[in-house]
């Protein structure tokens, strides 16, 4: 479960994860990055928890961030003018992974990321 106060530590398992999946370098950077902008913004704007699921299917690790907030409306926001606080965590996910899908359901949002892997570590 995701909680304020778990945020590191679910970084820091997905670190380990991915990179025992075969991400290595920028590429696990990046997706660290995403997934803890998906799981901060689950606890700021989703209703204070959230549920993070990872998971690897042939050489695509995905990971699912689902909320219990009001959802969204329209596409990932642009990016903001740097003057402009906040505002990026989405915009972020979706530039550093190879694919970001929003789905909002009665219950909340779900934003699942997608790290394609390379042909090496495709087990």
């Amino acid at each position: 479960m995701i909680t304020a106060d778990r945020v590191p530590e679910l970084r820091h398992a997905v670190t380990a994860a991915a990179a025992a999946a075969g991400l290595a370098g920028e590429e696990l950077d990046d997706f660290v990055l995403a997934v803890n902008e998906l799981t901060t913004n689950a606890v700021r704007h989703g209703g204070g928890s959230g549920q993070l699921t990872l998971c690897r299917l042939g050489d695509q690790l995905t990971c699912q961030v689902s909320d219990h907030g009001t959802g969204m409306t329209g596409d990932v926001p642009a990016l903001p003018e740097p003057t402009r606080p906040g505002r990026r965590g989405l915009w972020l996910a979706q530039h550093l992974t190879a694919g970001l899908v929003l789905d909002n359901t009665p219950t909340g949002l779900t934003a699942t990321v997608t790290a394609t892997l390379s042909d090496g570590s495709a087990r």
